[in-house]
């Protein structure tokens, strides 16, 4: 199992394809796995670099508080490790949102940034949805995780046609390791950069989901896409939070385009 080993922890990752790096910035209670739709089509054209953040999947989970800055410090001691100086950042949700704060913190090291379903501060309505999710965490409860998550992460439609792999995800749910999640969860309701987004030169591409509950374009990406002076906008239609399961196919379209034009 590829490790590299970056400020005391294991970060457990993937590289796939050759080219210009791309890293990939995976949703809180994501891994690796959740690029499922993208390695195949990404890592034709780029080198493709997977990995779990500290508390997720395959990392080390220390028991101590997680923060955006020490997720950005593991990734620039984890690019050090891999010799590289400068990529492209895509990232989804937390992920995306770790991006925006790597961009403030270590600017000279993307080449661009794409942000999907990501917000640039945490609203009550968010916040209480989040206070949910972080209560099912901390009683380790599979099935109310499930039901508090599924319904906020994929758009109705998703929900109906897809039935099996949701019902596989619910298994996967009793597996999870919950202390990590409500440490991630809490790190995310500490983001609070809004007034310091149009420090960020570089281009990017913001992207959201148009059915979107738990993080609607409207307001989050908009306010992200009017605060950054080198950004593109780009609504999915029909697409809940998950964007990069619930329309991969244009999800792949509109970043390929975007990375080749930055390339």
């Amino acid at each position: 199992m590829p490790v590299s080993k970056v400020n005391g922890i294991n970060i457990y990752y993937e590289i796939h394809g050759e080219g210009e790096p791309v890293i990939f910035g995976n949703g809180v209670f994501s891994n690796t796995l959740g690029w499922i739709h993208q390695i195949p089509i990404f890592s034709k054209e780029y080198r493709v670099i997977l990995y779990d953040m500290r508390g997720q999947g395959q990392s080390d989970k220390p028991d101590s508080p997680y923060s955006f800055e020490i997720h950005a410090e593991d990734q620039k001691a984890f690019l050090d490790d891999l010799g590289i100086s400068k990529v492209h950042h895509v990232g989804i949700s937390y992920g995306a949102e770790l991006g925006l704060v790597f961009a403030l913190k270590y600017p000279d090291m993307l080449k661009s940034l794409v942000v999907c379903s990501a917000v640039s501060f945490v609203g009550p309505l968010l916040n209480e949805m989040c206070q949910l999710w972080r209560y099912a965490c901390e009683l380790g409860d599979p099935d109310l995780f499930y039901h508090a998550t599924v319904p906020l992460n994929f758009g109705e439609a998703f929900i109906r046609e897809n039935t099996a792999i949701l019902e596989q995800a619910k298994a996967r749910y009793s597996q999870l390791d919950y202390p990590p999640l409500v440490r991630l969860i809490d790190a995310f309701l500490t983001l609070d950069i809004t007034d310091q987004l149009p420090q960020i030169k570089i281009p990017t591409c913001v992207i959201g989901g148009e059915k979107d509950i738990i993080k609607p374009a409207y307001p989050y990406s908009r306010m992200i896409h009017d605060s950054l002076p080198n950004s593109e906008m780009i609504i999915v239609r029909d697409s809940g939070h998950a964007v990069t399961f619930e329309s991969p196919e244009e999800f792949n379209s509109i970043v390929l385009g975007f990375l080749r034009k930055h390339s």
